[in-house]
């Protein structure tokens, strides 16, 4: 997170029990996936409150029909507040959205995507109009905490830029081979605000989870 206070408000009738899964889930995969100098406040919060005067059956479980709803709204919601505050990170110029693929978990997802998020080489690669896959490549292989021995294994990573009109992404890694990178459309891509980095760790082979992490570049203006 980064220095606020996130008050959600719903009418819907949500028992307090199963307000903490709902929002722990949604936050997971927003508010603690953004990263703009790596930094967190002590007093960042947020906090989901139901008063359910909107009336009718109440949810009561997350597995419920209205729960599956309720928490694809609210997840999809707390994703589109906390990528602002990327985007409003001081001195960035670029939005970059980071998605691990074909992991063996979704928290060893998440920790590949958090490191590369927050290595301050690949942030001012991305500044630099780099397409550095090797600065990518060395972040994934110092995160800590993987739960599973074979998360990364080299000869099944893969790292795409992928363009947000719509082209073909550019691959600079492929099942751990360097590809040919043509080094002017690399700058085109870089020269755009928002970019995916997309890191395929399993060779092609569908292992069930993935997790994303948005961030930004470091420019000359930023202030750590």
């Amino acid at each position: 997170m980064a220095t606020l206070l996130g008050i959600l408000c719903t009418d819907a009738p949500i028992p307090a029990s199963l307000l903490q899964p709902l929002l722990t889930y949604a936050v997971d995969r927003s508010f603690n996936a953004i990263s703009v100098d790596g930094d967190t406040s002590t007093n960042d919060t947020v906090v989901l409150l139901a008063n359910g005067v909107a009336g009718g059956q109440p949810i009561t479980s997350h597995t419920s029909e209205d729960g599956i709803a309720m928490q694809e709204i609210l997840t999809s919601f707390t994703q589109q507040l906390s990528q602002l505050v990327v985007r409003d990170g001081e001195g960035a110029t670029k939005f970059v959205h980071i998605r691990v693929i074909n992991s063996p978990s979704f928290d060893d997802a998440r920790l590949i995507a958090s490191t590369i998020a927050r290595s301050p080489l690949v942030k001012t690669a991305l500044y630099g109009k780099d397409a550095n896959w090797g600065r990518i490549l060395c972040a994934i292989g110092y995160t800590q905490g993987l739960s599973h021995t074979d998360t990364v294994i080299p000869e099944r990573a893969s790292v795409s830029f992928v363009p947000q009109d719509g082209t073909e992404p550019l691959k600079l890694l492929v099942n751990g081979e360097p590809e040919p990178v043509d080094e002017t459309r690399a700058a085109q891509i870089l020269a755009e605000e928002d970019l995916e980095i997309l890191v395929d760790l399993g060779k092609g082979e569908q292992r069930g989870h993935e997790a994303s992490y948005w961030t930004c570049d470091f420019s000359h203006e930023c202030q750590m």
